[in-house]
């Protein structure tokens, strides 16, 4: 639009769904960036004091020496300081003007909150800021096609390309979804890889359900209800996606 403004026809608008919790999910990656103005100590220099805080929750620490990726020439490494938690399925990292929390283990929403607020709070003094100019917050889904058929696994409009016959037995195939949301942005990648089967029984394939929601310039005392909000919004964008093999293998939802 060339005035720049989204209108309320041009947002995200999934139908409302009832909030359950499955005995099973698909989640291999859930991960909340928090980008904050450039602190210039921290390119030099690990934040032992935040170390300090979080230490007996992510006792591993390491720093890493992080190549640019197509940046301009000349682009300097940055650092990135890396703490993990006693089973390494949680991983907290620092940069001079990005913290994040990551999880490979994810269990239920609350289960993340929690550690997130814990983070947030500990990294208050840290950030020094009252406002963080991104917050991102992702969620990456891998759906295990058990029989090797798409139909039913996933929602019809999604895989058009690869179920309509004219393009034959396509095996890998992707593609990028971005748009406006009430408050922020998402964007969505979906894909497939015929020859991959991590996480699939025998002969299955995986589908993949990217989804990123972001914002930009928020108030520190803004942060939680965002996050709610994005996770919120994740659970309907999720849903619509899923055909009913997937949710039949996701098991009974619980209502929350």
């Amino acid at each position: 639009m060339g005035d720049g403004v989204v209108k309320a026809g041009d947002l995200l608008n999934l139908p409302e769904v009832a909030r359950v919790r499955y005995p099973r999910n698909f989640i291999k990656t859930t991960v909340c960036e928090l980008r904050f103005p450039t602190l210039l100590e921290l390119e030099t220099k690990p934040p032992r004091a935040f170390q300090a805080k979080i230490r007996k929750s992510y006792p591993f620490y390491e720093s890493q020496i992080m190549e640019p990726i197509g940046g301009p020439e000349g682009m300097a490494n940055e650092l990135r300081y890396v703490f993990r938690s006693k089973d390494q399925h949680w991983t907290v990292s620092v940069k001079s003007s990005a913290l994040a929390i990551e999880t490979t283990k994810y269990v239920d929403f609350e289960n993340f909150h929690s550690r997130f607020v814990d983070i947030l709070a500990s990294a208050k003094e840290m950030v020094d800021a009252d406002f963080f100019t991104r917050i991102g917050l992702r969620y990456i889904n891998e759906i295990p096609i058990e029989d090797g058929k798409l139909e039913g696994w996933i929602r019809p409009e999604l895989t058009v390309p690869l179920t309509g016959g004219a393009l034959g037995s396509a095996e890998i195939y992707t593609s990028l979804i971005q748009g406006h949301m009430d408050r922020g942005q998402y964007s969505f990648r979906q894909g497939y890889n015929k020859k991959r089967n991590d996480g699939a029984k025998a002969g299955g394939s995986v589908y993949r359900l990217d989804i990123d929601y972001s914002a930009e310039n928020i108030e520190y005392q803004e942060v939680e209800s965002l996050i709610t909000y994005f996770n919120e919004t994740n659970f309907r964008f999720f849903s619509w996606c899923l055909g009913e093999k997937a949710k039949a293998a996701l098991g009974k939802g619980q209502p929350k």
